[in-house]
């Protein structure tokens, strides 16, 4: 056995076929020439069998056929019939058709189809050696293609979730400081070059959170940090930014007129005033809120809201308090 035939084997014995034929001594002469080059054959005696064989697989193994093979003139449902019904539901199906007649009319309108691959009976060994590597090498070809193209998929999935993970913030699941800062640069900008009107930002801190920690272990510090990031979440609007600015700090970012946003900072410090976390602790929160001026830098606007938040903080906490 030559190289190229072994390897031609090699490839050819992994292969799924369906050969439809309704002539039984042709039938079962074609089969033994065939059972040369694949192991899995799947053998049908009309095409409305063979499509019903070919619906079934698919259902059965949810894949195609990699290979019909089919006669041209057979009753109740001919080759032409079969081959167009399979291309509406695989248009990639590979189809060998195989007749005893070169009826340019029938040709002419499997082409149409996009069948291109034909044999004459009675089918040579030779003839079919030369078409069937044909199909081998356009399979293979297939086949490394759509590899290529799911492993180009699965990098692309891949760089979103590294991209998403990148910008989430572990433990809560919202943004990070690094996205934040990133974020809050570009609005910046955005506002000095007179691309966007409003800016403002509210600073949140959970009061006495240490106590928590320190009365309760981190364990359910953690859960409250996570419940909380979820309060906030569930009652800002969808446009809002918000994030995790470090520890049981958080920050959200808005593009509200002023006043807005003292509102959502209250609405806020009302709702976690009133909500149990973790089924036995009730906990108060600081805002402080600012706004952006022209020429305002990211380290300015912070170190105003860190400020409104420290003012917040001193009051007596379990409030808001602007700074513009």
């Amino acid at each position: 056995m030559s190289a190229n035939l072994k390897e031609l084997l090699e490839h050819t014995q992994t292969l799924s076929v369906l050969f439809i034929e309704d002539n039984f001594d042709v039938r079962i002469q074609l089969v033994k020439l065939l059972e040369n080059f694949f192991s899995d054959i799947d053998v049908e005696v009309d095409g409305e069998e063979g499509l019903k064989r070919f619906k079934e697989y698919y259902s059965t193994n949810g894949t195609f056929y990699d290979l019909i093979i089919t006669d041209l003139s057979m009753p109740r449902f001919d080759g032409i019939s079969l081959c167009k019904e399979i291309s509406k539901i695989n248009e990639d199906q590979t189809i060998l058709v195989i007749s005893a007649h070169t009826e340019s009319e029938k040709l002419i309108k499997l082409i149409d189809i996009g069948i291109y691959k034909f044999l004459q009976k009675p089918v040579d060994y030779r003839d079919l050696l030369s078409t069937i590597t044909s199909i081998s090498e356009k399979l293979k070809s297939r086949k490394s293609f759509k590899q290529l193209k799911s492993e180009v998929k699965s990098i692309r999935n891949n760089n979103v979730i590294l991209n998403q993970l990148a910008i989430t913030d572990k433990l809560t699941s919202i943004y990070n400081r690094r996205y934040l800062d990133n974020i809050l640069l570009e609005k910046i900008e955005k506002f000095n070059k007179k691309e966007q009107k409003k800016l403002s930002i509210i600073f949140i801190d959970i009061d006495d959170f240490k106590k928590i920690n320190d009365n309760f272990g981190h364990v359910k510090g953690d859960k409250v940090l996570v419940e909380f990031s979820e309060i906030i979440k569930y009652n800002i609007r969808t446009e809002d930014i918000f994030g995790r600015w470090g520890g049981e700090e958080f920050i959200i970012i808005s593009e509200s007129s002023l006043e807005t946003t003292v509102e959502i900072a209250n609405k806020l410090k009302n709702v976690i005033e009133e909500h149990t976390f973790c089924k036995d602790l009730e906990l108060t929160s600081s805002f402080g809120i600012t706004t952006c001026k022209y020429n305002d830098t990211l380290s300015t606007i912070i170190q105003k809201a860190d400020y409104a938040l420290y003012q917040a903080k001193k009051n007596g906490k379990n409030q808001a308090f602007l700074i513009e």
